[in-house]
């Protein structure tokens, strides 16, 4: 949701991690999430926005790419 329907990533000093919780208890409402779920989300948006800050500080394309899609996926 915040990567793809905002530009809080890009437009903000945080890149949303302040926002990520209240964000993702309006998703629960509307997607049936429990408490377990919410924290699970949270959770991913911080370790993408660190692997993003990460890759920032490679010396090369390669190295930078390979830092940002370390964070995994959520599943």
């Amino acid at each position: 949701m915040l990567a793809r329907r905002t530009r809080i990533s890009i437009e903000t000093f945080d890149r949303g991690v302040e926002a990520a919780p209240e964000v993702a208890r309006l998703m629960a409402a509307e997607l049936g999430w429990d408490k377990a779920t919410v924290r699970r989300e949270v959770d991913h948006w911080v370790r993408r926005v660190e692997a993003e800050r990460h890759s920032q500080r490679m010396a090369t394309d390669t190295e930078a790419d390979e830092a940002r899609i370390a964070a995994p996926e959520i599943v």
